[in-house]
């Protein structure tokens, strides 16, 4: 199973470390700091150095010493980060060179991302450690690099994933961990793809246990102090955590390894009463589409029936409409006539009324006259 990991640390005065130094020791080569004229003579390390290159933007090369003395002399700050260093574990299903090629890679991304020169080794596994343990340390300057036009590398300004959160945000940027995360991602694309080249089923997840739904507790990593105890037989707490965490892992796997087991006999016996049931259905097939065929008939009849009686049922309520409005019609008319009829008698006792008076006054004035 290949195994994952991407980490990165900045190299900082302010640690006590110079990126000379950190240079010499991975690449197992003798560098002297100029700046201190400290010499770093870490030449014995080579047999466990497997690759090493080192790339500047543009294309093309540069010594170890030519690139980080002018690292070291580009920073003026006592705090100054020199450099950045990723370490990366290389899957051991790959070769050697596929182990190198895909530091390289990793290397070029980098440079093409950041514009910074970048230093690649690759250290083989201890002679006493876990023969898996194929790594490579990445070492980044913190600043962008151009070859001058007299040959000598130029150092501009500072790479953007060593900016503050701050001045990323005042260039639309976000927060400098997004970059990490982006990068350690990078990192497993680049491995799972290698692996995919080579044929192997392995993969990587940059992503943690939690987040991948894992039941495994991560393991602590340990330096290089605490290996070099480890490989003498002294038992150290990081080492004696790491001796459990694989215990307690282990059972979990033989759990979930027998529940796995189970649920995979139980999803077996359902595809077997599956499969019987779809073989009832086959057989009973015919009879069921000669009944679904009758059913459709019938249904049918109905269905015709259904809007038979809607028809009927909407002519007769249009003729009942009709003779609503009809009846309506008739005792409008009526009622029209019996207001004439009640005018003309109301007319016609008026006028009887009026010929009363008259005939009375007639009559008192003929009284009068005598």
């Amino acid at each position: 199973m290949a195994i994952y990991r991407a980490e990165t640390k900045p190299i900082s005065r302010s640690a006590g470390r110079s990126v000379v130094a950190a240079s010499a020791y991975r690449s197992g080569e003798d560098l002297t700091n100029e700046l201190d004229g400290h010499q770093h003579d870490y030449t014995p390390r080579q047999n466990s150095v497997a690759h090493k290159q080192v790339f500047i933007p543009g294309g093309g090369t540069a010594s170890r010493s030519e690139l980080w003395n002018d690292a070291e002399r580009a920073e003026k700050r006592k705090d100054a980060r020199t450099g950045r260093e990723w370490v990366v574990a290389l899957p051991h299903e790959l070769t050697s060179d596929q182990r190198a090629e895909l530091a390289d890679s990793f290397a070029r991304e980098l440079v093409e991302r950041y514009g910074v020169a970048v230093d690649v080794a690759v250290h083989l596994p201890g002679a006493e450690g876990d023969d898996r343990n194929h790594h490579a340390h990445v070492l980044t300057t913190t600043r962008t690099v151009e070859r001058g036009a007299d040959g000598k590398l130029v150092f501009g300004d500072k790479a953007t994933i060593e900016l503050s959160d701050k001045k990323r945000a005042s260039m639309g940027l976000g927060k400098s961990a997004d970059d990490v995360t982006e990068i350690r991602q990078l990192w497993a694309n680049l491995a799972n793809n290698a692996l995919e080249r080579a044929g192997q089923e392995a993969r990587i997840d940059h992503r943690s246990n939690a987040e991948q739904g894992l039941d495994r507790v991560p393991e602590r990593h340990m330096g290089q102090n605490v290996v070099a105890l480890e490989r003498k037989g002294r038992r150290t707490p990081t080492g004696n955590h790491n001796r459990q965490v694989r215990a307690e892992n282990a059972q979990r796997a033989e759990v979930i390894d027998f529940a796995l087991a189970k649920m995979e006999r139980a999803i077996k016996a359902m595809r077997e009463g599956l499969d019987k049931v779809a073989e009832a259905l086959d057989r009973l097939a015919p009879a069921l589409q000669q009944r679904r065929q009758q059913a459709e008939e019938k249904a049918n009849r109905w269905l015709m029936f259904a809007k038979g009686v809607g028809a009927g049922a909407t002519k007769k309520a249009e003729a009942d409409r009709l003779q609503r409005e009809k009846e309506q019609r008739i005792a409008a008319e009526k009622e029209r006539q019996r207001a004439i009829e009640k005018a003309r008698e109301e007319a016609a006792h008026k006028e009887r009324l009026r010929a009363i008076g008259n005939q009375r006054g007639r009559e008192s004035s003929r009284g009068r006259g005598r």
